[in-house]
């Protein structure tokens, strides 16, 4: 296509920066089990999808991606996952669960993403990050390159068929980098009901991150409902109908453990069935 007016190149190329940053602050990342309520023993596939829309995945991490693939069961403690491989838009594993509660881990290498200045920080302020909008703000570099590590986080609870106490007071924190940590029984989660969550950085509590929830059909940032954890690194969160949900945080820092990059992140997710 031949340009021919410079103000609707311009709009052009302004409405697909637009586009772009919604897209890559859109994209979340979960662990998807084929299914939720499992028996002990069982094989069960469990895939991590990478989309803008849950539960589905636009492609497929490669396994040379995975710093970390674990199973925890209350039986049995926490144990690598080996196998895993990609088939078609997913990256999967065969998990063999626990009596009780089962919790599957995985966690990414860091992946370097630089963002022209506007860019990055439209998408910034899209996911909450205000303390990093006001630190590239009081710098000066409002419109800077943005030079950002990320790593994908993604948790997902499986829980023993006709269970409804057995093992599952036990809600193990498994030393993820950025982690949601139920605070209660993630295998007797009911529509309407208060799920109250910990989100912790390096086993310590985070304040003041958004959590947002969806399920379904959500897409991109249209979650069902957003709420900022508390000193505690809490927050409370209701899901109005049953089906799976996904809780998601991301948190950011400046960085410290690369020469490429000015920020690091951990985008967070945990997946589970609500009756």
């Amino acid at each position: 296509m031949i340009w021919r007016n410079r103000a609707v190149l311009v709009a052009a190329l302004s409405l697909g920066a637009l586009l772009f940053v919604a897209t890559l602050g859109a994209h979340d990342t979960w662990l998807v089990p084929a299914k939720f309520r499992v028996n002990p023993g069982e094989s069960v596939k469990v895939a991590f999808n990478t989309s803008m829309e849950f539960p589905t995945s636009d492609g497929a991490a490669g396994p040379d991606r995975i710093a970390r693939f674990t199973v925890w069961t209350a039986d049995g403690g926490e144990k690598p996952v080996t196998g895993y491989r990609v088939e078609g838009k997913s990256l999967v594993a065969d998990v063999t669960p626990g009596a009780g509660m089962t919790v599957v881990a995985t966690a990414t290498k860091h992946r370097l993403i630089e963002l022209e200045g506007k860019v990055f920080t439209e998408y910034i302020t899209e996911e909450g990050l205000k303390h990093v909008v006001k630190a590239r703000a009081d710098a000066g570099q409002s419109n800077a390159l943005g030079r950002e590590r990320y790593s994908k986080v993604a948790k997902a609870v499986l829980c023993e068929a006709g269970d409804n106490s057995r093992h599952r007071r036990m809600n193990p924190e498994l030393g993820l980098d950025v982690e949601i940590v139920p605070a209660t029984d993630p295998c007797n989660v009911k529509v309407g009901e208060e799920f109250p969550v910990r989100v912790l950085f390096e086993g310590k509590p985070l304040a003041g991150v958004v959590v947002a929830t969806g399920t379904k059909g959500t897409y991109g940032h249209e979650y069902a409902s957003h709420v900022r954890t508390n000193a505690k690194g809490e927050a409370t969160v209701i899901f109005p109908a049953a089906g799976v949900w996904f809780v998601r945080t991301l948190h950011m820092i400046p960085n410290r453990d690369f020469d490429d990059a000015d920020w690091q992140s951990w985008f967070s997710t945990l997946t589970l069935a609500v009756e």
